[in-house]
């Protein structure tokens, strides 16, 4: 599946675009199995500790996490720390179907950028909803210039009821890292989230977009978005997929691996090893997340973005990028 012209239109307009029906749910569902074998390894290492009375085993994949949340608050975040890219995560990254869509946007040659998420967005939790921001306001300064595409990718139908995103159209358009605030020095001492008042969005108008499971959403790095509380009674599953031209800066250099290169102009038969990276994601995401010595029931998260939106420091980076 291609995007038709009216679609990259709109992406070049709006920063965003919807793009309905790319997968069958039989093709998502190696990846919802993945994470639900997931949360079960997690609910073992939370039952073991004595955190939990019960590991939910009769719950499904969308109430499972909700259940162990209720009796240990950290458990979604716990997920997001603990998780490394599974094998069929990894094979959604790299499919051609996905590829396909970012070649149109990125070009021929694509690398894919080390910042992938899971977002398990328990329902009724302040700390799985995101407030706006920009993508490249986590990155170091320095990225914004490097054309980052995000797939992001529900594994649910997104509502307004479980917590789909809002976005400000044409955010982007002046490549520009809006002012960012750190959270947690107003609200939530756990948040890892970075923030922009209201007041600094470009625009008062957004769109909310409802992502159908089998759609997903482009955004670019400079489009202003937010997610919405989840008051479902289910999860409201979720992935960020992020890509690259190669070689240019992925915003975390001496924090991360680089990551895999997906597609090359000059070999149409390349495949890009997945595996290979896998192996060593994890504790590479260990150290930048500064959690390599922590107590591992401990889910706050700590990285570079916060000492960059430090009030000292936060001016220096709001500068338009030229070009």
């Amino acid at each position: 599946m291609l995007l038709s012209p009216e679609k990259l239109d709109r992406f070049r307009e709006d920063g965003c675009v919807l793009v309905e029906n790319v997968f069958t749910r039989a093709e998502l569902q190696p990846v919802m199995d993945e994470l639900d074998s997931q949360v079960g390894a997690l609910a073992e290492k939370l039952f073991a500790g004595g955190r939990i009375q019960s590991k939910h085993e009769d719950k499904d994949f969308y109430t499972r996490l909700a259940a162990i949340a209720e009796e240990f608050e950290g458990a979604a975040p716990l997920f997001l720390i603990d998780g490394a890219m599974g094998n069929r995560m990894a094979e959604l990254w790299s499919c051609d179907k996905l590829l396909d869509i970012v070649e149109q946007v990125i070009g021929p040659d694509i690398e894919g950028n080390p910042v992938w998420v899971v977002r398990s967005k328990v329902p009724n939790s302040a700390l799985m909803t995101v407030p706006w921001h920009q993508d490249n306001a986590y990155w170091e300064p320095g990225a914004e210039e490097t054309e980052m595409l995000t797939a992001w990718i529900p594994f649910i139908d997104a509502t307004r009821e479980n917590g789909c995103l809002q976005v400000v159209p044409g955010a982007h358009k002046a490549r520009r890292c809006l002012p960012h605030h750190i959270e947690r020095k107003v609200g939530d001492p756990r948040s890892w989230y970075l923030y922009i008042n209201e007041e600094d969005l470009p625009s008062s108008e957004f769109v909310t977009y409802e992502v159908p499971l089998g759609s997903i959403l482009l955004l670019t790095q400079f489009t202003a978005h937010r997610s919405l509380q989840n008051y479902s009674h289910q999860v409201r599953w979720s992935v960020d997929l992020r890509f690259q031209p190669p070689g240019e800066p992925t915003g975390m250099e001496g924090n991360l691996l680089r990551g895999p290169l997906m597609r090359r102009s000059d070999d149409p038969q390349y495949r890009p090893d997945t595996a290979g990276w896998r192996r060593k994601e994890q504790e590479a995401y260990k150290t930048f997340s500064g959690r390599a010595d922590v107590d591992p029931f401990d889910s706050a998260i700590d990285g570079k973005w916060l000492e960059r939106w430090d009030d000292r420091r936060a001016a220096e980076v709001d500068t338009p990028v030229q070009g």
